[in-house]
């Protein structure tokens, strides 16, 4: 199956992309090498917020190479989950790496809103419009 999305707006930090998707939902992509710490977490709320207009969406989260996050920035994730705009995560996961680490986290640090992670881009979109 092929999906096909247009962006509607895109918001470009030096460490991130978001984008607002057609069919409703936000696509972060992280860029290589990027470490995730609380003062970025707060800036991704900043971002999130402008692109949603704080309206609640499905969010899919991608990363490139070496993307990791701190241990205090991986607890704050769920203290912080309830002022940001994101219903559900989905997360795209490219190699074994990136599948550990996102099944360590949900493990260790356990979202309080639907989470789940995918090898295939289109699997984790219909997840999405499932919810």
């Amino acid at each position: 199956m092929i999906v096909t999305t247009t962006i509607l707006r895109e918001i470009d930090h030096e460490k991130l992309t978001v984008r607002l998707m057609s069919d409703e939902y936000v696509h972060v992509i992280f860029k290589p090498n990027t470490e995730i710490t609380i003062d970025l977490q707060n800036k991704m709320i900043e971002l999130y917020n402008d692109l949603t207009g704080g309206t609640k969406l499905p969010f899919l989260f991608e990363g490139g190479e070496f993307v990791s996050i701190t241990k205090e920035a991986r607890e704050n994730a769920v203290r912080m989950e309830d002022d940001t705009p994101t219903s559900a995560s989905a997360i795209l996961v490219k190699n074994l790496g990136q599948k550990i680490i996102a099944d360590f986290y949900y493990k260790i640090n356990k979202p309080k809103q639907p989470y789940k992670v995918f090898w295939s881009k289109e699997k984790a979109l219909l997840w999405m419009k499932q919810l």
